[in-house]
């Protein structure tokens, strides 16, 4: 999706709680499905176009809108670690069952073959991501595919931007247990 593309989407996201839209709003709005309107909202939440509103999807509220309000982005940045505490929650009881002392991180790597499926080069690909960061290079990018290093989550959104796909979609794990990680994610639950 282009930068364009998703300036006007971003400028049509109305302003305030109170002007909240909902899915369906959404949908007529753009005109697209209810997967192309969960894309959208999806590439939406990672842009930044330098301006201080946030996109608020809050599972407290009804609808999506922006803000610049600090309040109230304070309360959504919670509600955020929140959901992600309690997506890490079971992870205690899965590591005792699975006895996981012995698990290490298990990942699918799919960067090469989301950016084949594209058709782009790696000297295409390194040429958007380096509006994202400056430094982002071919050899970079050749690291990342082979599993030398994996990208930041900054990084694996702006690929995933590129590939037209979501960041889950290019990294996946299979077993989220590596013993340090896990302690320290357990520590702030």
């Amino acid at each position: 999706m282009k930068k364009l593309q998703l300036e006007l989407y971003w400028s049509e996201i109305p302003v305030g709680k109170e002007n909240a839209v909902t899915y369906d709003d959404l949908i007529d709005m753009w005109d697209v499905c209810e997967r192309q309107c969960r894309d959208i909202l999806h590439r939406l939440s990672h842009y930044d176009n330098g301006d201080n509103y946030i996109l608020v999807r809050s599972a407290k509220g009804k609808g999506f809108y922006r803000t610049d309000d600090e309040k109230t982005i304070k309360a959504y940045m919670r509600e955020c670690l929140n959901r992600g505490r309690n997506t890490f929650a079971p992870l205690k009881k899965i590591r005792r069952v699975l006895n996981a002392d012995e698990s290490q991180l298990s990942f699918y790597n799919n960067l090469r073959a989301y950016r084949i499926a594209s058709e782009l080069s790696q000297e295409e690909v390194c040429k958007q991501m380096r509006e994202v960061d400056e430094a982002f290079d071919a050899p970079l990018l050749s690291k990342m595919e082979n599993d030398i290093c994996l990208p930041t989550h900054r990084q694996l959104a702006a690929l995933a931007g590129i590939y037209c796909c979501f960041p889950e979609d290019l990294i996946s794990t299979e077993i989220l247990l590596n013993r340090t990680f896990h302690e320290n994610i357990l520590e702030n639950c």
